[in-house]
């Protein structure tokens, strides 16, 4: 028997095999030949006192016939195995035991299953939620329909059904929605999936995910909160919700390396990139959002040596020099040159204020570069600005 099992909720087209299936015949007066006739075949099912007949059967041929069991039919059948039984147009019978297992109503729900978002994903007011749900009914029955439902502050929410899954014994919804802005860390939402058979009794499996909603991110403070326009200022920012895979961004450019590290929640730090002169605010994108708040970076420029008096001194070094520019500080440094690498500091250094600096000059020998230059902010320098002469 093909099929050899089934639910008894709906008609059924059943498969007879065996051997010996041989039609009646009947003589034609007129040409006197034999013509075979396939409608004397019966068919029935059942056990014990309990036997119903199999409807529009076809015989196929000698070892294959075609028949129905009805609906209704099958409604009065018992749960379990059956005997079927072949009544031949002479009939001879034959009997299979057990051949085919009456499972009753369905009453086995469909199995959902979410394959995203994963549970520990973080979720924050406006986050979008990306996800797919995974349905499946067992090998004998079959879906009818795919639903989900979107709830937040204890308000479910229908959303837009998946597409038609009838007949198919398993299919996948996707899915996506956004968090309500409005809800505060603490809060909690959840996303139902439903599953419904196309049984009688339209079985019902579900799936549910919940997450608790995050407080939105904060920014709190950067330091330093300055430094120089070329970057590289090593810098911590500290705030809230700087979860994995959050990163720092001054206006458009991430910081280095790859927007930062996420030290923990509340510290992220690393490079400042290069910047012209002024504030350059600061955001820091993470998973459930941009953190909130007014933090800006700002980028001061280098000190820069205008001019030097006298241009000229001794070899032996020891001149009394003064030199004037901008942006000096008490970081800043003069040195004297051809690389930065390789120059000498000037000696016995003040600064009487922040555009003039006096000093006595290293020993040298011709003319040679003067620097300015400061750990955080960066150097200029002064091409040939000093030349040392012997007396």
């Amino acid at each position: 028997m093909e099929p050899g099992q089934a639910y008894s909720e709906s008609a059924l087209r059943l498969t007879l095999v065996g051997d010996g299936f041989i039609p009646a015949s009947t003589l034609n007066p007129g040409s006197g030949s034999r013509v075979a006739v396939t409608d004397g075949f019966h068919a029935r099912m059942g056990r014990d006192t309990t036997w119903v007949e199999l409807s529009n059967l076809i015989w196929r041929s000698t070892d294959q016939i075609e028949a129905t069991l009805p609906k209704e039919t099958a409604a009065g059948l018992p749960s379990g195995y059956l005997n079927v039984e072949v009544v031949d147009p002479r009939g001879q019978r034959a009997t299979l035991a057990r051949a085919f297992n009456e499972l009753g109503p369905d009453a086995v729900a469909p199995i959902v299953t979410f394959a995203s978002p994963a549970a520990d994903t973080p979720v924050g007011p406006g986050t979008i939620l990306r996800g797919r749900f995974h349905a499946s009914d067992g090998p004998l029955g079959a879906l009818a329909e795919l639903s989900w439902t979107y709830s937040d502050s204890g308000v479910p929410r229908p959303m837009p059904s998946c597409p038609a899954v009838a007949g198919a014994a398993e299919a996948d919804c996707d899915f996506l929605v956004k968090v309500s802005p409005t809800l505060r860390g603490g809060e909690t939402i959840q996303i139902v999936a439903v599953a419904l058979d196309d049984s009688a009794a339209r079985n019902r499996g579900e799936a549910s995910l919940s997450f608790t909603v995050r407080a939105k991110p904060t920014v709190e403070s950067i330091s330093p909160s300055s430094g120089g326009t070329a970057g590289g200022t090593d810098v911590v920012i500290t705030g809230s919700g700087f979860l994995p895979g959050s990163q720092a961004i001054l206006e458009g450019v991430p910081l280095f390396p790859d927007g930062g590290i996420v030290i923990d929640e509340n510290t992220l730090s690393g490079h400042v990139p290069a910047h012209k002169e002024g504030s350059a605010a600061i955001t820091v994108h993470t998973p459930i959002g941009d953190a909130m708040g007014a933090l800006v970076f700002t980028y001061l420029p280098p000190p820069l040596v205008e001019t030097i008096a006298p241009t000229t001194g001794a070899t032996a070094g020891r001149t009394a020099v003064t030199l004037t520019g901008q942006n000096f500080s008490a970081s800043t440094q003069i040195y004297f040159g051809a690389t930065l690498d390789s120059a000498v500091p000037l000696t016995q250094l003040s600064r009487p204020n922040d555009n003039t600096i006096i000093g006595r000059t290293p020993s040298g020998s011709g003319p040679t570069t003067v620097w300015a230059f400061d750990q955080a902010l960066g150097f200029t320098r002064l091409v040939n600005g000093f030349t040392w002469r012997n007396p």
